[in-house]
């Protein structure tokens, strides 16, 4: 704090001005009033701060609601200030961190993961997409197209760099593992993908990725690209030699775990959780459903049983058994399947069935299935960008390069993500709403002077609840 500001803050005092505040926003003193009010809730006080104005030393304080004499009515700019403020105290922590191991284009990384993480912005798009944001960090990005281009390869050949950012996101708590893939090209320039016949069908060049996630902060630690091919566990397997398996669970797609794969996990003691295909025999194991619970409003009816040293997890979901049932039944009026194939999936229907070596609650090990859901989702979007951006990605290192970015952003979608959680709004806001309503709330510039305008009552309230301050509230 500046010593004129302290000094006008003394004042104030001296005059009998009680629960006045100074607080920094952009390196601007503004004034703020806080009180106390007792919450019923957590029977605790709780702060309660009240916006009075902008403090200048020229002019003192600005009141909320005026403006100084002089000042012209026409803004010079408009910049969307809610939206960029939120991703920059998301990725505050981390930025440090990417500016000591990318000194050269730590900035071109913090434009290309603020303007991807809601929107994924084609590099083509990326300068136009930072210009609309409010730069609230100060920072000067090159986000020429040509430039960004070079950037790219520049990250995805910096291996100690990318190190340096996982070593500071691991933690000693458990992580899960995903494995991921996505067909990039035929080119016999990109040695890091393997041939395969994959879920596409297609015969290309397939990139395989293992991403882990923080069991307690539920937030991606590392990735790594894989060789061999996706259908194949046992190369993910590999990739773990020298980490603590012990503390790493593999939640893996029904394509990659042959019964081979299954002995290899069992004898490595990986903990995994696997999905099995309607077609397989362990379908026919009995299985009471003996317990039920709730996942996003839906019913769901479980059980478990204990089959050769493994976990069998059966579940029933009500709302899909009805739709798979409708479609069977459509499928028989085209003719595309006989009666005798409806009546043996039919008794499937809504069914779901987990293999695991872990032992624990139903609803547990399903929650656990279903957070690979998320992940997959927030990956196949960042595979159409791949594949929109695959002009300007010439070799493999700027493959490595947009993977990394796409990593980051992936981290600060977890972090708004948690955010939400912890506010309790989850089942009525997402990452991608939550920027778009904070875009409403815009920075305008009038001549060298930057006010902020008045907040949208909806989004006073959803900041409120966040605890995110905005100048203006």
């Amino acid at each position: 704090m500046e010593e004129w500001v302290r000094t006008w803050l003394k004042e104030q005092r001296q005059k009998g001005e009680r629960c006045i505040e100074i607080k920094e926003i952009q390196g601007k003193p503004y004034v703020y009033r806080s009180t106390s009010v007792y919450d019923r809730a957590t029977r605790s006080p709780k702060k309660v701060s009240t916006y009075l104005g902008r403090l200048t030393k020229e002019h003192g304080l600005i009141a909320k609601g005026t403006r100084r004499a002089g000042t012209s009515l026409q803004p010079r700019s408009v910049y969307e200030h809610g939206n960029a403020a939120l991703m920059a105290e998301e990725l505050g922590e981390l930025i440090p961190v990417l500016r000591e191991a990318f000194p050269t284009c730590w900035q071109e990384i913090v434009a290309l993961t603020f303007t991807r993480t809601a929107v994924y912005t084609p590099l083509a798009r990326v300068g136009d997409t930072w210009g609309k944001l409010d730069n609230v960090l100060g920072i000067t990005p090159d986000c020429n197209l040509g430039a960004l281009s070079q950037v790219l390869p520049a990250i995805g050949s910096d291996h100690a760099a990318q190190q340096a950012m996982f070593r500071h996101l691991s933690t000693q708590a458990h992580q899960f593992v995903y494995d991921l893939s996505f067909v990039f090209s035929c080119s016999d320039i990109f040695n890091l993908g393997e041939f395969s016949n994959n879920t596409d069908n297609v015969w290309l060049r397939q990139i395989n990725i293992a991403l882990s996630v923080a069991t307690d902060t539920r937030l991606p630690t590392m990735f790594r690209i894989l060789p061999g091919t996706v259908g194949d566990a046992a190369t993910l397997i590999a990739s773990l030699a020298g980490s603590d398996t012990a503390r790493t669970t593999l939640v893996l797609d029904r394509r990659t775990v042959s019964e081979a794969n299954e002995t290899l996990l069992q004898e490595g003691k990986i903990p995994f959780v696997v999905l099995q295909r309607r077609n397989n025999a362990r379908y026919a194991t009995r299985i009471h459903l003996t317990e039920h619970f709730f996942y996003r409003k839906q019913l769901i009816r479980a059980g478990k049983r204990e089959v050769n040293g493994l976990m069998l997890y059966l579940y029933e979901d009500a709302d899909l058994e009805i739709e798979e049932k409708k479609t069977l039944y459509r499928l028989l009026e085209v003719g595309q399947i006989d009666r005798e194939t409806l009546n043996q999936r039919m008794k499937r229907a809504g069914r779901i069935m987990l293999l695991s070596s872990i032992v624990a609650d139903p609803q547990e090990i399903y929650e656990l299935y279903k957070s690979r859901n998320t992940v997959e989702d927030h990956f196949d979007a960042f595979k159409n960008l791949i594949l929109a951006d695959k002009p300007y990605l010439q070799d493999a290192t700027a493959v490595f390069g947009h993977v990394f970015v796409g990593f980051l952003c992936f981290y600060l979608y977890c972090r708004i993500r948690n955010r939400i959680r912890q506010a309790g709004l989850s089942a009525h806001l997402s990452p991608e709403g939550l920027l778009l309503k904070l875009s409403e709330v815009y920075s305008v510039v009038y001549g060298d002077e930057k006010r902020i305008t008045e907040v949208p009552e909806q989004v006073r309230g959803i900041a409120e609840k966040l605890n995110l301050e905005i100048p203006g509230m």
